[in-house]
């Protein structure tokens, strides 16, 4: 991953982009709370274990009421696009702490993997728009606490 995720434009193009798969998948008739938690699991099951997938599919089921909401009332907030923000690094630092070391590692492998295939794959390119690797995700929290200040990204 030899991109420098702390430049705005790459930060706001990435962003943007996130939000505009979630916003598409909202138009699919399948769209539903269980359906984006199992699809989301589902894109890397060989990382999950049986022992935490509950967690897991309830933290992707908060993550898509959170995101959900957050573009429903985005234009009433006056474009506010934290909410969004921070359920999107929430959920990747709860899925961080629900990890144990194995799939930890494993998961940052894979993540960085299919960042860097994202062109060439199509399942890494799925992976890189429901993930965020830890570069994107410091870069987001980095973003995030610029604009709004230090300490606004506390975990909850």
């Amino acid at each position: 991953m030899n991109i420098d995720y702390q430049d705005t434009n790459i930060f706001e193009v990435d962003y943007t982009y996130r939000i505009q798969i979630f916003e598409k998948y909202l138009e699919n008739q399948n769209c539903s709370q269980e359906h984006y938690a199992n699809y989301k699991a589902g894109l890397i099951p060989n990382i999950f274990y049986e022992n935490n997938m509950s967690k897991i599919l309830e933290l992707f089921r908060k993550e898509f009421l959170e995101v959900k909401s957050g573009i429903e009332r985005y234009e009433m907030d006056n474009n506010n696009d934290f909410p969004m923000l921070k359920s999107y690094v929430n959920t990747e630092r709860d899925l961080r702490k629900i990890f144990d070391e194995s799939q930890l590692k494993d998961y940052t492998a894979l993540l960085e993997r299919s960042f860097d295939n994202q062109k060439l794959d199509e399942k890494a390119a799925a992976i890189s728009r429901f993930f965020l690797p830890t570069p994107i995700l410091k870069s987001y929290i980095f973003q995030v606490e610029k604009i709004f200040g230090k300490g606004i990204m506390v975990l909850r």
